[in-house]
């Protein structure tokens, strides 16, 4: 990263709000200006004399970041494979198996991001396996075949430090990698806000482990600006009772548990529980709509006919559960 030793560092700047009081140290670096606001003027003050000793003893300052060189020595020995993998083997045993699965896929497109080279001796493909599958999986990676092994000794010495977070634009091209499938085409909104939420889990981690000052990624409103989802169901993908008829038809009429699975599913559409519910459910829960005796068991609630709410639109049965 380039160096400046054209520093100038102001006093401390005061602002008294309705709920606290904030100190905020100002400085500027090669003629950009950097802040950094602190809850107490005791830390402001720690702060700013640190920025002051730095240029007092000559020390050069980054660019990217605004801060003395000194700042960056534990985040610049560390490459960001190393990190991940620790991050990995910290996290494991307390996760799932798709908590695990998701944690690679983003830590891989972060790895691949943050490289000093493209991988042209090897397929991209396998570079991807290779992280995903073995590099990124504590229980698997002690058995990596050879060829794997070569490709995860080739990432690691190309690998930058986890100093490179502390540069804005390098959080920008991460943060658009794992926003774009392999395609080109943007991701789906779910899938950025969930590789956004692991990533961030991992930057506290290293603030935690004193690896960085503090999490570089966007907070607040800027974190979830281009990350909008809605819980809106598209109506166009329901099925219409005739299109549900024909499938309950068609489960019915299978050889074996055809009736038993027509009364479950037949359950689930015109009554809404949860499939739990559906199963745990017997004659003595449900109100029929008719003096007609019940069939034994829960086939009894595939027999009413679907009715369409007029506030809600959506296809119901004409009789209510006790169960919960």
């Amino acid at each position: 990263m380039e160096t400046t030793y054209d520093v100038k560092v102001y006093r401390i700047l005061t602002y008294k709000g309705a709920r606290k009081t904030t100190y905020t140290v100002r400085w500027v670096v090669a003629g950009k200006r950097w802040r950094e606001p602190f809850d107490t003027v005791a830390l402001a003050e720690g702060f700013r004399s640190e920025l002051i000793r730095a240029t007092g003893k000559g020390e050069a300052f980054l660019i990217a970041t605004g801060l003395p060189v000194s700042h960056r020595s534990k985040s610049a020995a560390m490459s960001w494979y190393k990190f991940a993998v620790e991050y990995v083997d910290a996290r494991w045993p307390q996760l799932g198996g798709n908590s695990r699965k998701n944690m690679a896929k983003t830590l891989t497109a972060t790895t691949i991001a943050l490289l000093r080279a493209k991988p042209t001796q090897f397929a991209p493909a396998s570079v991807r396996t290779a992280l995903r599958e073995w590099a990124f999986n504590t229980n698997r990676r002690p058995d990596a075949p050879q060829d794997v092994v070569a490709i995860l000794r080739w990432v690691e010495r190309n690998s930058l430090p986890v100093s490179v977070w502390e540069d804005p634009e390098k959080v920008d091209q991460v943060l658009r990698a794992i926003d774009t499938r392999l395609d080109g085409k943007q991701a789906a909104a779910w899938s950025r806000k969930r590789n956004r939420r692991i990533l961030n889990v991992a930057m506290k981690y290293a603030v935690r482990r004193r690896i960085l000052r503090t999490n570089p990624l966007p907070k607040g409103k800027e974190s979830t600006a281009a990350v909008k989802t809605t819980n809106a169901v598209d109506k166009r993908s329901l099925l219409n009772p005739e299109q549900a008829a024909a499938i309950l038809d068609w489960i019915r009429r299978r050889p074996r548990g055809g009736e038993r699975l027509h009364a479950f599913f037949a359950t689930l559409y015109y009554c809404g529980p949860r499939p739990e519910e559906a199963v745990a459910m017997r004659v003595e829960d449900v109100t029929l709509p008719s003096p007609t005796p019940p069939i034994s068991g829960a086939s009894c609630c595939s027999t009413p006919q679907p009715q369409r709410s007029e506030s809600s639109g959506q296809t119901r049965g004409r009789f209510t559960s006790n169960a919960t």
